[in-house]
């Protein structure tokens, strides 16, 4: 991978972070939990976001695996998918 490429990687990867953090989508944050709390999904999220898929795909995927890795259903599944996927166009256009 060229050093373009990864500090890109590197810059998408913190501003997806700064995303989920702001959804906080198992609340844990609230409740005192380390900023890196959800960055077990961030690269996850990343290698689907890449694949252009569509919010509801976007979705069920944050679904499971905010269940699957926290034990609860996130709030405004729909509207943060949604946001994900305008906020990685935004980022791959701009790194064109």
């Amino acid at each position: 991978m060229q050093t373009k490429q990864r500090k890109a990687l590197r810059t998408w990867e913190g501003q997806l972070l700064t995303l989920l953090n702001g959804w906080d989508p198992a609340g844990l944050l609230q409740a005192g939990a380390p900023r890196d709390e959800y960055e077990c999904i961030v690269d996850s999220l990343l290698d689907l976001l890449s694949l252009n898929p569509g919010k509801e795909e976007v979705a069920a995927f944050l679904e499971r695996e905010i269940s699957e890795r926290f034990g609860t259903a996130p709030p405004d599944v729909p509207q943060f998918a949604a946001r994900a996927v305008a906020w990685f166009q935004m980022a791959s256009r701009e790194a064109e």
